[in-house]
């Protein structure tokens, strides 16, 4: 039986790892694509008012995703938890580094989801 909860473990492990790299890379893409907006405008010399609504929802995108990826880490810090209810202990699925521990408070998660 342990072997296979670590097997299953394992399986949602890759999972997460996957999520988070994808959150990163979402973040990532959409943070140069702010950056590249308004020097584009400003290249093309266009008027401020050019562009604005794009510009307003890619911003907003990223603060989607900032929400999204703080809603993953939640999610990792209680899925060690399930992990050590269940008696697996410390496990190294993929992470060289122990991952920072989740310190924000549930007043601080229910602020963030307003």
């Amino acid at each position: 039986m342990p072997k296979h909860r670590l097997a299953i473990a394992h399986s949602i492990a890759q999972r997460l790892y996957a999520a988070e790299e994808a959150l990163d890379l979402a973040a990532a893409r959409i943070a140069e694509l702010n950056a590249a907006l308004p020097l584009a405008r400003l290249d093309g010399r266009l008027a401020a008012s050019i562009g604005q609504d794009a510009f307003r929802t890619s911003a907003d995108a990223i603060v989607l995703v900032a929400k999204t990826r703080n809603k993953i880490v939640i999610t990792h810090d209680m899925l060690k938890q399930v992990s050590d209810d269940i008696g697996l202990g410390q496990q190294a699925y993929g992470d060289v580094f122990k991952v920072a521990e989740n310190r924000q408070s549930v007043a601080d998660v229910h602020r963030l989801a307003a």
